[in-house]
């Protein structure tokens, strides 16, 4: 017993060490891309983009199931957006509640018949809508079939060659779309795909409201851990990863592609528990297998706050569909492990998202295992775990400082007060926040092997009557 207890500590610490130097390593990589970027948006001269006529023109896709609270609120800051051409394509997937009214008087909506190529499969279409006061605004109502279905469904009626898919829930700076599609218009050739940085707030609306001097961060203990969670996987990873064309997941709360691109894998599919990471992994593999030059890039402006759970029960819910779909695609998409032929995806991308989420439950329970097992055999030494704690809740809390730095230095969005508050939740995240994230990810690891496709939607958070 002794022995195997020595060999799962040296596993473990092998495992720490090892996701250490990665995260580490990204974020040396991501402090150079959030860099280059920087300067790239600050001498951007976005005046001019967002008054010229040759700036591509985008459609925005919302697929919305029971969003009566917020729908109009966020269709309207979709159609605020400060682009010289865009449409917003809102699709009511069968809502059981007051969505489809609530966007009917708000936009006064009225019912129309046009010819629709059907390119992407989805479920019947019961009505088409447009806006009396907004000519760039459609609604699709239709039979429900899930997000993928909806977004397939907006995908069809959507008349520009760039499609922007968005979260119904999700707020959004004026410039977005600007900041989403400067590097586009700069090569449309090569850049088929742009996400961007975000965060999240319990109420969006209110966290993207026109500022009096600098925007508050919702510090609510919960949202907050959860706001350093959105920097962490922002500035840490995914501008690192967007450094090295291993790009692998255009979240889908803000996700530009080219409508070309989505054609030709065949739109967003259907059988997996999310749309947005397995779609990112699927143009990865066509275009590396094909022998394709291209780029899928991640920038470091916030562009968006998104509705992130209250309670910690929702969060649960959230993390562990995350965790099965992350799980689905990395297991379906398999055959790019550690295979040169995808380049980068397959050297680093693919094996980094393998090794340090999929796997990670796993050596998780192993070190609460070894935890459990010294105890029992009297080998627990509680100053050598007191010591081994405190040094992982240093490094994460250094690297949560990284990020916070970072996204300051890009944006001056936030109060100094607030920024600071941040920081002081930081050194508590490694034993308040990650157990919840922990127990997430066991459920949803348990999920993906019992094939548990369930969307599990949270209730929208309460807000005042209007």
């Amino acid at each position: 017993m002794t022995t195997a207890l020595v060999v799962i500590v040296l596993v473990c610490l092998a495992y720490l060490l090892f996701t250490t130097v990665v995260y580490v390593t990204l974020t040396v990589i991501g402090a150079f891309e959030s860099f280059v970027r920087r300067h790239e948006s600050w001498s951007a001269d976005y005046e001019t983009l967002g008054m010229s006529r040759f700036t591509i023109p985008v459609s925005i896709v919302v697929p919305a199931f029971n969003e009566e609270r917020v729908i109009a609120a966020t269709t309207r800051s979709m159609l605020d957006l400060d682009y010289p051409e865009h449409e917003v394509i809102v699709v009511n997937d069968g809502s059981s509640d007051g969505t489809l009214a609530a966007l009917i008087e708000a936009f006064d909506l009225e019912p129309y018949q046009t010819f629709v190529r059907r390119v992407f499969p989805h479920n019947e279409v019961r009505a088409m809508y447009r806006s009396t006061a907004h000519p760039n605004l459609v609604v699709v109502d239709k039979v429900n079939g899930g997000k993928a279905d909806a977004l397939n469904a907006a995908l069809n009626v959507a008349r520009y060659r760039y499609v922007c898919g968005v979260d119904a829930d999700t707020w959004f700076d004026r410039k977005a779309l600007l900041k989403g599609m400067r590097l586009v218009v700069q090569d449309p050739a090569r850049v088929i795909g742009v996400t961007s940085h975000m965060t999240t707030a319990r109420k969006p609306e209110e966290a993207m409201a026109p500022p009096q001097g600098r925007r508050r961060i919702d510090l609510h203990p919960l949202m907050a851990y959860q706001h350093l969670d959105f920097l962490r996987a922002f500035f840490n990873n995914r501008t690192a990863w967007s450094r090295g064309n291993y790009m692998l997941c255009s979240p889908g709360a803000f996700a530009i592609w080219r409508r070309d691109v989505l054609e030709e894998v065949g739109g967003y599919s259907q059988t997996f528990t999310c749309e947005d990471i397995e779609v990112t992994f699927r143009i990865h593999e066509k275009y590396l297998r094909e022998g394709r030059d291209y780029q899928i890039l991640c920038l470091t402006d916030n562009v968006a706050t998104t509705e992130g759970p209250d309670t910690v029960g929702k969060l649960v819910s959230q993390r562990e569909r995350w965790q099965r779909v992350i799980a689905e695609t990395v297991w379906h998409y398999r055959r790019m492990w550690f295979n040169r032929r995808y380049k980068s995806v397959g050297l680093v991308g693919a094996p980094f998202y393998l090794l340090t989420e999929v796997l990670a439950p796993a050596f998780e329970v192993l070190g609460l295992v070894a935890l459990i097992g010294a105890i029992a055999l009297g080998l627990f030494q509680p100053l050598t775990f007191v010591a081994m704690v405190a040094a992982v809740a240093f490094v994460n809390a250094a690297l949560t400082a990284s990020a916070i730095y970072f996204e300051d230095m890009q944006s001056r969005t936030y109060r100094k007060r607030d920024l600071l508050v941040l920081l002081l939740y930081a050194p508590l995240d490694f034993v308040v926040y990650r157990p919840i994230i922990l127990w997430a990810r066991l459920k949803g690891s348990w999920g993906f092997l019992r094939g548990d496709k369930s969307w599990n939607k949270f209730d929208r958070n309460v807000r005042a009557p209007a």
